[in-house]
């Protein structure tokens, strides 16, 4: 019923005017889940919703901070932030589809105190800018599809080629099983998890009352409660980092490939400041760390100790 068709391709003028625009914003995660009040009639109710069919137009912006990670079988450290800004606008929608566009911007900062190897003692000042473009269709009362094709360029900037560039995909189908439980499948192409990989997306989501969610959307875990309209709680476990085509540490002639990743485990609570406007932090624990370099002459990856983060910012929603 559905298939995902994903690659990491060289940039041609022909495949950027048919492909110039995420499957994450997991994403994909399948995006996060919010807050919202449904009316229906003089009542109203809130509830939480995973969102596999993300609201559209939205920005916001944010920094995160890591507290210093040791390497874990030998010398030396990394400290690490980041920040990004994005936004999504809608340019065409009717009742029962809706098709937006958007920009996403990344910027991370990596410094090695006291490694071995290449890395050593150097920062990197590292880039991603996201192109993302979905697609939403109702198909009836039950059944709802979503694709996204999101080309983009993960780069120091130093020299950027056709191996900064990287096309994103996801396609994704949901199911309203009954009136507290939805399930949802697909896959994705992402290099969002530190390496190029293909992923299912499968979820499942429940929601027994209309505060509670539990969603289990794989490689996503979240427990989400909203005790009224203007307040949002989850606890999260999902797997995070991304890759970057850089100039080689070693001194190397070409180009290689650094791979960041890890699992954070965290509580996150959202706060509304004024109508579509929210704040947000969120705060945990960073495990299962690893830097790895591909594409090199040499051999290099490293797992590291955990480390905690914390991330702040705030994100409009309409």
């Amino acid at each position: 019923m559905l298939f995902l068709i994903c690659t990491r391709l060289p940039i041609t003028g022909s495949f950027l005017f048919l492909t110039s625009l995420f499957a994450f914003g997991f994403v994909v995660q399948a995006e996060d889940p919010i807050a919202y009040s449904d009316y229906r009639g003089d009542r109203e109710e809130l509830r939480t919703e995973e969102r596999f069919i993300p609201r559209y137009a939205v920005a916001g912006g944010y920094i995160s901070w890591a507290s210093d990670a040791d390497f874990s079988s030998t010398l030396g450290s990394l400290s690490q932030w980041e920040t990004g800004v994005q936004a999504n606008v809608p340019f065409f929608e009717t009742d029962k589809i809706r098709l937006t566009a958007g920009i996403q911007y990344r910027y991370n900062r990596l410094k090695f105190t006291g490694a071995l190897g290449p890395l050593a003692n150097m920062d990197f000042d590292l880039h991603r800018v996201d192109i993302p473009v979905n697609f939403w269709a109702d198909l009836n009362p039950r059944w709802k599809l979503w694709l996204r094709l999101q080309p983009g360029w993960y780069s120091d900037f130093d020299n950027v080629g056709s191996d900064d560039f990287i096309l994103t995909t996801l396609a994704l189908m949901s199911y309203q099983w009954n009136e507290k439980a939805r399930i949802a499948f697909g896959g994705y192409y992402s290099r969002d998890l530190g390496e190029p990989r293909l992923l299912p997306a499968v979820g499942f989501i429940f929601e027994p009352d209309p505060q509670w969610s539990i969603a289990l959307t794989f490689p996503r875990a979240e427990v989400a409660y909203a005790p009224n309209r203007d307040w949002f709680i989850a606890g999260r476990v999902f797997l995070s980092g991304s890759g970057w085509n850089i100039t080689d540490p070693a001194g190397g002639s070409n180009d290689v490939d650094l791979d960041y990743k890890s699992m954070r485990i965290g509580l996150g609570v959202e706060r509304r400041l004024s109508g579509p406007w929210w704040a947000y932090l969120d705060g945990g624990a960073q495990m299962g760390q690893e830097i790895s370099i591909e594409e090199a002459p040499y051999v290099f990856e490293r797992e590291l100790d955990a480390s905690v983060f914390v991330t702040g910012g705030v994100k409009l929603r309409f």
